[in-house]
């Protein structure tokens, strides 16, 4: 159920309305609006800063501050250029499907392939140009990808299939639309008298899809919020309160570990900043590309109807976060997993007016080229340099770095001793108001930043205030 249109795709969505309260009951829509509205899970936390700072111009908790130091930690900091550029137009790879969306609100570039001059005898290709091969020679020279292999398969739906009706609640619950699904919700709601509800027939476009995306993280009534009231999200913002950091689970898999120096002021024991190394701010930096399903678990907004409704219409979900190759670190959570980068093989074109090799992922294709076998190319890590592709998934910042990060999450690649003295005059303190506490910080306390990272301006102090407290404890 699609609204014909001469420029962007829009979406026809028939509102129910309370108009006494002046609130939507339910909304009828199509299987192609359905899919857009499920592809929001899969969006990259950092695409969505993107987004909301492009079409709302609104910040997005401290997520925002951490988009913000990608750029502006400078691009010397990083292992290579690619590691920067990723981390600020993070992909998913939940790509190909959304490329078959009726209306796609983060449209990628397919990724390309590049080689150096040397490529016959090296056999290595990387996703992004001028990443460096291992016979040192630049990897800036393009090569096709096969047309078969360059094909997307015309599916029926996308995430959705088969169906071509849904109902969605007023807090982002869908359903496959039914007669007893629409008398269930009105009861529900106390809504059984029909003659107090309205219709409204809306088209539904770019604009509105990342109004929605913004009040799914602000409001127990988002289609009302979105297409009735018209409100700013800072107007009925309903965040709830971080009691205290995710409960620790065991494991068999080994934990990655991060030590801090934490610099606390003494009056209060409140963290001011952090001195860290490289792995903290890789893990920092991670939080841009974890999908948005990947922190359903917190209790925000709608996202957790939706993520639920998105599980139970049967639609190819994992438990499990998994992300492009190339996001591989050495220390990231423990189920955070990347996929295996993609095996190709090299073959020679026959058609002078095409480069001179191309690439493919069929291993049949030799049937059709007999006299040039096919050889098999390796994709190379962006996130290194040369011959050091031994360390694959280092990270993105380069080894040795020592970063601050404050307690909003600004990362800066910075003296100590100035930042120092500006904290001081700052906030009008004295040197020996201050003290400075190593802590430790594990899987447990990683989620309960990350989560509050979405909830709150002060994400250092909500989520590692037990490290302090128990520090404080052990120390008397």
């Amino acid at each position: 159920m699609m609204a014909e249109s001469s420029e962007e795709p829009k979406f026809a969505l028939r509102l129910i309305i309370d108009e006494e309260k002046e609130k939507v009951v339910l909304a009828e829509a199509g299987r192609d609006f359905v899919d857009v509205l499920f592809s929001l899970l899969t969006l990259p936390m950092g695409t969505i800063v993107r987004l909301l700072e492009k079409h709302r111009k609104s910040e997005f908790g401290c997520f925002s501050n951490i988009y913000k130091s990608v750029a502006d930690v400078g691009v010397d900091n990083f292992e290579t250029e690619a590691c920067q550029q990723i981390l600020l137009n993070p992909r998913s790879v939940k790509e190909v499907q959304c490329k078959r969306l009726k209306l796609n609100i983060n449209p990628t570039d397919c990724l390309k392939f590049f080689k150096c001059r040397s490529f016959a005898a090296c056999n290595l290709c990387s996703n992004f140009s001028g990443s460096e091969c291992v016979c040192g020679e630049l990897m800036d020279q393009e090569i096709d990808l096969s047309e078969e292999d360059q094909v997307q398969n015309d599916v029926d739906g996308v995430f959705v299939k088969g169906r071509s009706s849904f109902i969605i609640t007023d807090d982002l619950n869908v359903y496959v639309g039914s007669t007893g699904l629409v008398l269930k919700t009105l009861s529900r709601l106390n809504c059984s008298d029909v003659s107090k509800l309205g219709e409204k027939f809306l088209d539904i476009g770019i604009e509105e899809i990342v109004t929605l995306l913004e009040y799914m993280f602000s409001s127990d009534s988002p289609l009302t919020d979105t297409f009735l009231k018209k409100q700013s999200p800072h107007d009925v913002k309903n965040i709830p309160k971080l009691l205290s950091p995710c409960v620790k689970v065991k494991t068999d898999e080994p934990e990655s570990e991060f030590t801090l120096d934490a610099v606390v002021r003494k009056q209060d024991m409140k963290i001011l900043y952090v001195e860290c190394g490289e792995d903290f701010v890789d893990l920092l930096f991670t939080f841009l590309v974890v999908p948005l399903e990947y922190l359903c678990d917190i209790n925000l907004g709608c996202i957790g109807n939706l993520r639920r409704s998105f599980k139970d219409l049967n639609v190819d979900t994992s438990t499990r976060c998994v992300l492009p190759y190339y996001y591989k670190c050495q220390k990231q959570l423990s189920d955070i997993t990347t996929e295996e980068p993609p095996f190709y093989y090299r073959y020679r074109n026959s058609n002078p007016s095409q480069p001179d090799y191309s690439l493919t992922t069929d291993p049949d294709r030799s049937l059709l080229y007999r006299k040039d076998r096919l050889v098999p190319v390796t994709l190379i890590d962006p996130k290194c340099r040369g011959k050091d592709q031994s360390e694959n998934g280092s990270g993105f910042i380069k080894r040795g770095t020592r970063f601050t990060v404050t307690d909003d999450l600004l990362i800066r690649a910075t003296s100590f001793v100035s930042i120092s003295i500006f904290v001081l005059n700052k906030l009008q303190i004295q040197a020996d108001d201050l003290e400075v506490q190593a802590i430790r910080i594990r899987k447990a306390e990683a989620m309960s930043l990350m989560r509050a990272s979405l909830l709150t301006s002060s994400a250092l102090n909500s989520a590692l205030w037990n490290l302090i407290a128990k520090k404080i404890k052990e120390e008397t």
